[in-house]
């Protein structure tokens, strides 16, 4: 039997569908982090801008914004990600079983 895989990888998700969410963070660098005051102060995602400088995943805030002065925080907003999560999966069954 044969059969197709559909391989792909939404890198960097949640500063992606933030971006989507809001053009304007597409001219800047963005990191999606949890809440410092909460003391889950990390970065979730960050966008290629972001990355380019230095900023990764899981560092803390406070190590982002040394690394990137112009930095933009902006909180995670979960239940969009899920509803993107969602629409790209419908599309994934259009071309798998």
């Amino acid at each position: 039997m044969e059969r197709d895989i559909l391989h792909c990888d939404m890198n960097n998700f949640f500063a992606s569908v933030e971006c989507k969410l809001n053009p304007e963070l597409k001219k800047y660098p963005v990191a999606v982090c949890g809440s410092v005051e909460e003391r889950h102060g990390i970065v979730l995602a960050k966008n290629e801008l972001a990355k380019a400088q230095g900023v990764k995943t899981a560092e803390t805030v406070a190590s982002a914004k040394s690394k990137c002065r112009g930095l933009v925080i902006v909180p995670p907003h979960f239940e969009e990600y899920l509803r993107y999560s969602r629409l790209a999966r419908k599309i994934y069954e259009r071309y798998t079983d």
